[in-house]
């Protein structure tokens, strides 16, 4: 089991994989604060008990720095592997996918940021 964060600056998306085959999105936190969202993260920790977390970091920016102090916090409540993984744009594609689904702008805002996470992780496991 994998779970993928994509995180953010006021929400994180959440996307699974149990077989390490297809990712599917999950949920949205609706966190800034750092030790806030980790201790929204625990219950998804508890539930699905992934062997390993992705983090979808981009090339640069403030989300980069977040992302490392966000996975070294998880590290101390649940000491699995970490992984980060180069994203660019998900959310852009994530939005665009959506839309090509037909799905309506309410709920594509609702739910851009676990979509955004589920393509992360599809990437990711594709690469692998």
């Amino acid at each position: 089991m994998i779970l993928c964060l994509d995180p953010g600056t006021a929400h994180t998306g959440l996307a699974i994989s149990q077989e390490g085959i297809l990712a599917t999105p999950v949920a949205t936190i609706y966190e800034k604060e750092l030790d806030q969202l980790v201790t929204k993260l625990l219950p998804f920790l508890n539930q699905y008990h992934p062997d390993k977390i992705v983090i979808g970091v981009p090339e640069y920016g403030p989300i980069v720095k977040f992302a490392t102090d966000l996975s070294e916090k998880i590290y101390i409540v649940f000491p699995k592997e970490i992984v980060f993984f180069r994203e660019d744009l998900s959310s852009s594609a994530a939005r665009k996918t959506m839309k090509e689904q037909g799905k309506t702008l309410i709920r594509r805002k609702k739910e851009e940021h676990q979509t955004a996470a589920a393509l992360i992780l599809q990437d990711y496991l594709d690469s692998l």
